[in-house]
């Protein structure tokens, strides 16, 4: 930690003096832990930042983590010293007590309090919605900054991007309800934005990856802009990469041959695997909540129309509710809307009757990416 107390009950912040400083400090003065008062070291190593720690085998580390990395305490120490600047009042290290938490940062700006989570290290979703509820029932908003993994190597422009399941829940809404999400490299001192998300399944999704150094970042934070049209088609050629990979993969790996539903419906419907219709494989707002990829689940959506003997954009919200319960998917509303969107769609493509269909263009006015 950054933050103790000395006799007089100041608040001391090492990274304000020199290690030689420090050294003769140390010598002068005790300090203590300003969560259960109980004397911590001041430790001045050549590796870490100077920081604070308590005696091993001490029971405060039950609420107040011990054995911070080096690049944690470089980010809480860069993040601090950046929001200084912004006329708000910022603690670091504040132990909120009546919620028995200490977030890396409190910010507070009027009557609105943020609490920053710096993450460097794994955290459990039940220990990451534990921490998150106790900041909301406070009326405290909770800004969870992960450390970008050595791992993960994410190059400016638009990618194909896996993204874990605890970034998700930490993506920030926009408006126009897509989302993004914002990273901190402490390494770097530098904001990365993975913006304009596009769902595609599973945990991997279509966005784009931009760098923002500390000192260019703005409080209140940027938010992303909308992405252009010649960038959206970038977009629409990875999603199409995607769906034949896809085909590929079902038809080379596919145990049940020609009775695999999917193929099957392929089949009787005379779909060519290997030219897909445009209206095969259309993204959809919010679809990371279907269990199949949207192009298994539109080909089973127009086979279920074929079968009942109706055109797929007349499909009515019974017989949706219907198609969801025969293909086995979750009975939802989200689900509902992911179905109707679609259909309307298809009936904005229906009505132009004599003009070419232009699917391209059409869910570049759905989605707007922002």
């Amino acid at each position: 930690m950054l933050t103790a107390y000395n006799e007089q009950q100041i608040l001391f912040l090492p990274y304000q003096y020199t290690r030689e400083d420090l050294k003769k400090i140390r010598k002068e003065m005790q300090f203590y832990c300003p969560q259960c008062q109980q004397h911590v070291q001041l430790k001045i190593g050549q590796y870490n930042i100077p920081h604070f720690a308590h005696p091993a085998n001490n029971r405060c580390d039950q609420l107040f983590s011990e054995g911070e990395s080096k690049l944690h305490l470089a980010g809480k120490k860069q993040l601090f010293e950046w929001l200084k600047q912004w006329e708000h009042f910022v603690t670091l290290e504040p132990y909120l007590s009546n919620l028995a938490q200490r977030p890396d940062i409190l910010v507070t700006k009027g009557q609105q309090q943020i609490a920053i989570e710096f993450q460097c290290s794994a955290i459990s979703h039940e220990k990451w919605s534990a921490r998150t509820a106790g900041y909301q029932q406070h009326h405290i908003q909770p800004l969870w900054l992960f450390q970008l993994p050595k791992s993960k190597h994410f190059l400016q422009g638009i990618h194909r991007i896996t993204i874990p399941p605890i970034w998700q829940k930490t993506m920030i809404p926009t408006k126009y309800g897509l989302s993004y999400i914002m990273l901190y490299d402490a390494v770097q001192a530098q904001f990365i934005y993975v913006t304009n998300l596009l769902p595609v399944h599973g945990h991997t999704f279509i966005g784009k990856v931009q760098e923002l150094p500390l000192q260019q970042q703005h409080f209140p934070f940027y938010e992303p802009r909308s992405i252009t049209q010649a960038e959206f088609y970038q977009y629409w050629q990875l999603y199409k990469q995607y769906c034949s990979q896809f085909v590929y993969r079902r038809l080379a790996y596919s145990k049940a041959g020609v009775q695999d539903p999917f193929l099957r419906s392929c089949y009787e419907l005379q779909f060519s695997l290997t030219a897909m219709p445009d209206y095969i494989g259309i993204p959809l707002k919010d679809a990371e909540v279907m269990s199949m990829f949207s192009s298994e689940w539109q080909i089973f959506y127009h086979y279920f129309c074929h079968q009942l003997q109706v055109l797929p954009h007349e499909l009515n919200d019974d017989n949706i509710q219907l198609f969801l319960t025969t293909y086995h998917m979750e009975m939802t509303n989200q689900a509902l809307n992911i179905i109707q969107n679609y259909r309307a769609i298809l009936e904005k493509e229906y009505l132009k009757r004599g003009n070419i269909p232009n699917f391209y263009q059409e869910v570049y006015n759905y989605l707007q990416l922002s």
